[in-house]
């Protein structure tokens, strides 16, 4: 048995750009240790993130619209399409990752990425 090792980035770029043809861009990061009696919780998250379509919320509504897998034999890594960064937390909590309610802040159409690795 091991433990895991969650690393969520969200990402977002202005819609601007700048005289100088810069584009200005704020990245936010966030990682948790899944410990060896989690590892439920892990297995539930790649299955949910590798179904055969995005999983609903509690109200029915689909969490992202889409969703880009690839894996190695050490970690697993998405990145998902979204209309704003607190499908985070609900995509963690429905997999039955102890998140905190408050985890995540609120951007629109961000870039999500969820990293998954064995710790």
């Amino acid at each position: 048995m091991c433990n895991y090792r969650i690393t969520v980035t969200i990402g977002k770029q202005a819609d601007i750009v700048d005289g100088g043809g810069w584009v200005t861009g704020m990245t936010w990061r966030k990682s948790i240790i899944l410990e060896q009696d989690k590892r439920g919780a892990a297995i539930a998250l790649r299955d949910l993130l590798n179904g055969d379509g995005p999983a609903v919320n509690d109200l029915g509504y689909p969490m992202w619209d889409r969703c880009y897998g690839m894996c190695n034999p050490q970690c697993w890594q998405w990145e998902l399409v979204a209309a704003n960064s607190i499908c985070v937390n609900e995509i963690l909590r429905k997999a039955g990752v102890d998140w905190p309610v408050d985890g995540i802040p609120s951007i629109d159409s961000p870039t999500v990425t969820i990293n998954l690795a064995i710790n």
